[in-house]
């Protein structure tokens, strides 16, 4: 299933390769450019699907067993501590994404001291992902795969950085394994999932080391236990053994034990999924620009033919209500526009409001857990320890909690700048619909419609920073006596600074969150903005050059006018070929 969208996929390429060359053909630059946009990002559209679990479930074995290769290191200890993003490739690339957007080339050999809990412990080395470029037949079909670290283990940091992810994804795999039942931080960790993730397959991994009564038993024991515990009735798993399918796609016995391991029955439910959901979004959103954007290409040619008839005089008059009518739909779109950016001002002071509060609310909190802290850890610990302790407690609270409040943030915003976007998409296609319902009244022509397109706001990342304001007055922790000065003594202050500081912080954080989502915003409604306006220019400049265009040639000789007619003729039959190549891509689905 997942081939036929793929073939389909490439056909609606090609044929918005052919609208291209047309529209360069005919002038249209800006008809060419939309074209274009819809070619390149049908062919960049991706699938991305994150790999999640409980530590040691065989998470990158199973990641292996996709790509047909020992890719991902696996261990016996818990292993990945940072999330790794495979994609296709021509040739083999690895990079270590550093926090301060710094990209580092490294060798494969080299992947473990960056991803794995060993080889970067707590992540000192400051990598916020590393990427992976592979020439893999599974990634070459447009899918993503993204490796995140195993919650519940002893590493707190790993869980936070799987659940960071969440909002990336399009789908998830999630890894129970048959050796151990669900656990509670498992069903606690779907509980968060469902709040991002659309769709979830179950997989039961390491089904080779049980009997089959025992995998039907374990089997019917997780399903129970996913519908008692999270509700609803849609679950589906898949029984496999990940070792066992990487051992069939890359040793001896291949074909018996890819069957054996269970494998392609997800394969294949995973490729129907792309197809049915995001798939049939992908060619349908693409499909209808192409219809769209070539009845309009179909109306210049429409309105050249009529300008080409009755009188020059009658043709001045015509044209002259035109531009008239185009102007005032113009200005139409422009007060759209100045709208669009008041919408967004209001988001903007919504997320402002609703950060403040989650300020207030939260200060105390965090400063009482640092207190609690304070009290646990202070025995037996030096001035000068309990400091660093503090130091990096205060942080770990602060990336916590703001993690959190801005992932929730970054979804509700979203969600309502897709609604507001939406209905100022709606404004502009009303307004070009109405540019193509002028001409045709105008110069009494049939006109067509189609779908708008769909946007969304994008995935730009955020990341904390830490680095202090300079002051004249140095912090506790900072003074050169603190090492030799009893604990007693500064213990009091210490903790009293420490709270200080953390509600410093937490504040700063707070502000940096809100200027993120804030400038998101309104880069996204710039981006929106260019949209609309190439929108309605590309349809209202496309006629007006057509109308030019037969004006032009109304003085010509009947030969030239001959020769014109025959041109544009063949013009129309390639534009009706186009369409009807699109539709055979939609009748197929």
């Amino acid at each position: 299933m997942l081939d036929q969208f793929v073939t389909r996929k490439n056909t609606l390429i090609r044929v918005l390769e052919q609208a291209v060359a047309f529209s360069r053909q005919k002038g249209n630059t800006l008809a060419a450019s939309l074209l274009m946009e819809s070619r390149e990002r049908l062919i960049q559209e991706t699938f991305t699907l994150v790999i999640l679990g409980e530590f040691k479930r065989g998470k990158s074995t199973f990641i292996n067993a996709l790509l047909g290769t020992q890719l991902l290191p696996t261990a016996i200890v818990p292993l990945t501590a940072i999330p790794t993003v495979l994609r296709y490739g021509e040739n083999l690339g690895v990079y270590a994404i550093h926090r301060n957007g710094v990209i580092e080339e490294i060798s494969l050999e080299q992947m473990p001291d960056f991803v794995t809990e060993k080889g970067n412990p707590k992540n000192i080395k400051g990598v916020r992902e590393v990427q992976i470029s592979y020439p893999s037949e599974f990634l070459k079909q447009g899918i993503i795969l993204v490796d995140t670290p195993g919650v519940g283990s002893v590493y707190q940091h790993n869980t936070e950085t799987a659940y960071a992810y969440l909002p990336n994804s399009d789908a998830a795999a999630f890894i129970i394994s048959i050796d151990a039942p669900l656990s509670k931080i498992e069903l606690e960790y779907l509980k968060e999932v469902s709040k991002y993730v659309n769709k979830l397959f179950y997989i039961l991994n390491k089904v080779d080391i049980a009997t089959a009564e025992d995998v039907t038993e374990a089997g019917a024991f997780a399903l129970e236990t996913l519908k008692s515990q999270l509700g609803g009735e849609d679950y589906e798993l898949f029984p496999l053994s990940a070792r066992q399918a990487l051992q069939g796609r890359t040793g001896v016995g291949k074909a018996i034990l890819l069957e054996a391991s269970g494998i392609l029955a997800f394969e294949k439910k995973l490729g129907n999924f792309i197809q049915s959901d995001k798939g049939h979004f992908i060619l349908e959103a693409s499909a209808a620009r192409v219809l769209r954007t070539i009845g309009e290409l179909e109306m210049e040619l429409q309105l050249w033919q009529k300008a080409m008839e009755g009188s020059l005089q009658e043709l001045d008059q015509k044209i002259d209500i035109f531009n008239a009518q185009i102007q005032s739909l113009q200005q139409e779109l422009e007060d759209s526009i100045y709208l669009l950016y008041h919408e967004v001002d209001r988001l903007g002071v919504m997320v402002g409001d609703n950060l403040y509060e989650f300020l207030s609310l939260k200060t105390d909190e965090l400063v009482k857990l640092l207190e609690e802290y304070y009290y646990k850890v202070s025995p037996g610990k030096s001035a000068k320890e309990l400091a660093a302790l503090l130091n990096q407690y205060s942080r770990e609270l602060i990336h916590t909690a703001l993690s959190e409040k801005h992932n929730e943030q970054r979804l509700k915003i979203r969600e309502q700048f897709e609604s507001v976007a939406f209905r100022f998409f709606g404004r502009i296609e009303d307004i070009v619909d109405r540019m193509m319902e002028v001409s045709a009244e105008i110069f009494n022509i049939t006109v067509s419609k189609s779908a708008s397109k769909e946007y969304i706001l994008g995935t730009k990342r955020f990341y904390f920073y830490f680095d202090e304001h300079p002051s004249f007055i140095p912090s506790l922790e900072t003074l050169t006596v603190l090492g030799v000065l009893p604990k007693a003594l500064v213990g009091g202050r210490l903790l009293k600074n420490a709270k200080s500081k953390l509600a410093e912080l937490f504040d700063r954080n707070c502000g940096r969150v809100r200027f993120d989502l804030v400038e998101g915003l309104k880069e996204s409604a710039r981006d929106v903005a260019g949209d609309l306006r190439l929108r309605a220019d590309s349809v209202s400049k496309g006629l007006l050059s057509a109308l030019r265009k037969a004006r032009s040639e109304r003085g010509l000789g009947e030969k030239k006018r001959t020769e014109k007619v025959e041109i544009w003729r063949k013009e129309f039959d390639a534009l009706r070929y186009i369409k009807d190549m699109v539709q055979q891509v939609i009748v197929s689905d």
